[in-house]
């Protein structure tokens, strides 16, 4: 999805969005293995990696991608720093969560956040 609002502002790409369960506002989020294969290099033996990202507050946060194995395949989550995301953010289980990239190179990482409202009987994602 490529999005673009001014000739200033540099074309945004989203990488990947989810839904968010109880384990991801409670525990840890599970991000998806196609995305971190695609978007994050681990190191030859290292399982983790921490990265960056902006809302749209301007606010920069760090997490922590950890990926550990489940039957031989890579579970790739985000520990550290999630949790304290989810708790100002102030996330629920439904609420939809968009990494991003943009930069004229695609070097900045952003994060945003959605709620399913209903209007009038219609669905609609409010930002957060």
């Amino acid at each position: 999805m490529h999005m673009q609002s001014s000739e200033s502002e540099p074309v945004m790409k989203e990488l990947c969005s989810k839904i968010l369960t109880a384990t991801d506002v409670g525990v840890r989020f599970s991000f998806p293995t196609a995305t971190m294969r695609e978007h994050f290099k681990l190191l030859q033996g290292s399982q983790s990696l921490n990265f960056q990202v902006r809302d749209k507050y301007s606010e920069v946060w760090t997490f922590r991608l950890y990926t550990g194995k489940n039957d031989g395949h890579p579970t790739p989550v985000l520990t550290k720093g999630w949790l304290h995301f989810v708790k100002r953010m102030g996330l629920k289980v439904g609420d939809k969560v968009i990494f991003v990239v943009h930069g004229n190179h695609n070097d900045q990482l952003g994060i945003q956040v959605k709620r399913n409202i209903k209007l009038l009987g219609n669905e609609h994602w409010a930002d957060l």
